[in-house]
């Protein structure tokens, strides 16, 4: 069952009685049908709900037993008189918090007061033995004319805490609250895939999967050197020209890339983005038997690729070339593999990884290491040929039944494409709480490997097109939907292509539904082109499933789509 939510603009109603009855009935149905609320303790660990329930407590208390959800109600201290009342802890890292005081979950509605909160450590008692640790919140709002400071602890399993200020008329707003921590968990958690479906991961396999990218001349960096944010490797080979003459370097880099051809510096470009081959082209001349060539290749987070082709200038393969690592002294080289791979060099060396502690990838563009300097010494150089590499096999992790991202690894799609289609998809974001925007448990699904439906550790947070359920740079969620961190999640995605007449010309655009956790956040949303780093725009084609690579050890699991043909969509 999904219960569609409208956006509500209206201001906090904390304060006005009528409302408290519909808030609270409102809860209950919430509670009843869309989530399983449970403490662990009530949890029964005989059913699936309560196998559910126990998972996320383990998952989220064995990290940080302050964060999560948090309900109960509070009570004015002058009269007979109480309401609900819900939180949202966020841990920020260095035993920081914030908490958003709420008076329902999952509605798009502003906090009654949003509060900081830190670590207290308890002072040693003559028994020696620590008092429990704590967190004291504080904050303050000014809302539908009521001025309130608010004072609060979590301490034992209690949230607690108290409400003083003045209501626009002046009278005294003096509140207590107490809550309890709840482990919501997603009613579509677990669902079986129905006949029909094709189960794309059912906990123990890759093979339905494969490497996005997939040639012969693509250097997966990270495979050599390890995933590394905020760093630089280096890349040499030699090509041999059996003649003077002006070739076409065509590169790709993920992330920055600068070049020298026989020790001169020929192109650079600073830059952060994702690899497709040929993004910059360079004309250089080669001169005849054995060149140089050198590439430094930056990477802020997530994939880490580069790849090099030679050809002329319209892009057509070159005759009297061969390549060969730079610390061999034959002057044999191989000739068998530049016509073979489409003039990709695979005959490389790499040294690094190389890191300044605070300098990011931009900065590291611009610091000469070792081995770009005339009179390098002691580099370590690890051969590298592309030829005995297997372009299309998933470097992912399977981890208890799920598949986890490997940062630096690459993101992987599909084998089989797909037009119209329902899919399930379970995931969850690492528990990351120093980091910030989009390195905080940052990952995608591309639909068609072009509309992304972004995934984020976004808990707690305004709605936004960048953050967990948003359709990147096209579509704000109706609500944040996102569970806190190292909680299994749930998409429910409906996609339909965009359709064209027989002339080829566009008469409706791609749509997407996404219910997440259980509630609708986009509804037949309008997505009039790919997003941004989607693997091609070929919208008349169909295309695979991608889930992306962004740095974060996003985990996901029982996937699997059902196929819709035009006139089931259409209903």
């Amino acid at each position: 069952m999904i219960i569609r939510l409208r956006q509500k603009n209206d201001k906090s109603c904390f304060f006005n009685n009528s409302y408290i009855v519909a808030a609270v009935t409102s809860i209950l149905l919430l509670s009843s049908v869309l989530y399983s609320l449970a403490s662990g303790e009530a949890a029964s660990s005989n059913s699936e709900r309560g196998k559910f329930v126990q998972e996320a407590k383990k998952a989220i208390d064995g990290a940080d037993v302050f964060m999560g959800d948090w309900q109960g109600s509070w009570k004015a201290s002058d009269a007979n008189v109480t309401g609900p009342l819900v939180a949202q802890v966020i841990a920020v890292g260095r035993g920081k918090y914030r908490a958003n005081l709420l008076e329902e979950f999952d509605k798009q509605i502003q906090p009654m007061a949003v509060l900081d909160g830190e670590l207290k450590n308890a002072a040693v008692q003559a028994t020696a033995q620590p008092s429990p640790r704590r967190v004291r919140f504080t904050g303050q709002n000014e809302q539908d004319g009521a001025d309130f400071k608010v004072q609060a602890v979590i301490e034992g399993g209690k949230f607690i805490g108290s409400f003083h200020g003045k209501d626009k008329q002046g009278q005294n707003l003096d509140k207590s609250f107490a809550m309890e921590k709840v482990y919501r968990v997603p009613p579509a958690l677990g669902a079986e895939p129905p006949a029909g479906a094709i189960v794309l991961f059912d906990g123990t396999n890759f093979d339905q999967w494969e490497h996005v990218g997939t040639f012969v001349g693509r250097i997966g960096i990270a495979e050599f050197v390890g995933g590394h944010d905020n760093a630089a490797v280096y890349l040499r080979c030699k090509v041999w020209s059996g003649k003077k003459r002006k070739v076409m370097l065509e590169l790709g880099s993920d992330d920055g890339v600068k070049v020298w051809l026989n020790g001169k510096l020929v192109h650079e470009k600073n830059i952060g983005r994702p690899l497709t081959p040929g993004q910059d082209k360079k004309q250089v001349k080669l001169k005849a038997r054995w060149n140089d060539l050198l590439l430094k290749v930056t990477n802020g987070g997530g994939g880490w690729e580069a790849c090099v082709r030679l050809a002329d200038k319209n892009g057509r393969l070159l005759d009297g070339i061969k390549e060969m690592a730079s610390s061999e002294s034959s002057d044999t080289g191989a000739d068998e593999y530049y016509k073979k791979n489409d003039g990709f060099l695979t005959f490389w060396e790499i040294a690094g990884p190389y890191q300044q502690h605070g300098k990011s990838f931009r900065a590291l563009f611009d610091v000469a290491f070792e081995p770009e300097k005339s009179d390098a010494k002691d580099v370590q150089w690890k051969q590298v040929n592309l030829n005995r590499v297997q372009t299309d096999k998933v470097r992912w992790k399977l981890v208890d039944g799920a598949m986890q991202v490997v940062s630096g690894a690459g993101s992987i799609v599909t084998k089989r494409t797909f037009k119209d289609f329902k899919l399930h998809l379970e995931f969850r974001t690492p528990f990351m709480p120093k980091a910030r925007g989009q390195s905080r448990g940052n990952s995608g699904i591309y639909l068609q490997g072009r509309y992304e439906v972004q995934i984020l550790d976004s808990y707690g947070l305004k709605a936004r097109h960048n953050e967990c359920g948003g359709v990147y740079e096209i579509g704000t969620p109706l609500v944040n939907m996102c569970a806190p961190p190292l909680q299994w999640q749930s998409y429910d995605i409906t996609f339909r292509a965009p359709r064209f007449d027989a002339a080829g010309k566009k008469v409706s655009d791609a749509q997407v539904g996404v219910v997440h956790n259980g509630v609708t956040i986009h509804e037949n949303l309008i997505v009039p082109r790919p997003t941004a780093v989607a693997m091609d725009n070929n919208v008349k084609e169909p295309g695979g499933i991608c889930l992306q690579d962004h740095g974060n050890e996003v985990q996901f699991r029982n996937i699997w789509l059902i196929e819709l043909s035009q006139e089931t969509i259409s209903q």
